[in-house]
């Protein structure tokens, strides 16, 4: 077993255009290293964004505290909270805002897909 922190403390704050008011704290290796899978903790500060873009590969996004809104490829947005997820496909354009701030997780990698009950 090994153990270690995902808090605020150790977040990174990407460079990136697309991340606005955006820290990520990582918990896998990434997928540009190799892994089939990568999985992280985002917090988008209030006001924060998480800017219109493709995804590279199929995700999912999982509130764990705080509320936000989120949209597709429709472009409209819808808001979403604790205890809830939203997957997207690969290509698909989306976009995450948050007006009070957001935690969540996000799972990426080739062949993920949502969850569903059985019938």
């Amino acid at each position: 077993m090994e153990r270690f922190g995902f808090g605020s403390d150790v977040a990174l704050t990407p460079r990136e255009a697309l991340l606005d008011g955006v820290t990520v704290a990582p918990l896998s290796r990434s997928i540009l290293d190799g892994s089939p899978c990568q999985a992280a903790i985002v917090r988008v500060a209030p006001g924060g964004r998480i800017a219109r873009h493709p995804a590279s590969c199929p995700q999912v996004l999982a509130v764990l505290e705080g509320s936000g809104e989120v949209s597709g490829s429709s472009g409209i947005d819808e808001p979403i909270g604790p205890g809830e997820a939203v997957f997207w496909a690969e290509g698909e354009e989306h976009e995450t805002t948050s007006a009070a701030g957001l935690t969540a997780l996000i799972v990426e990698g080739d062949g993920l897909a949502p969850f569903r009950r059985p019938a």
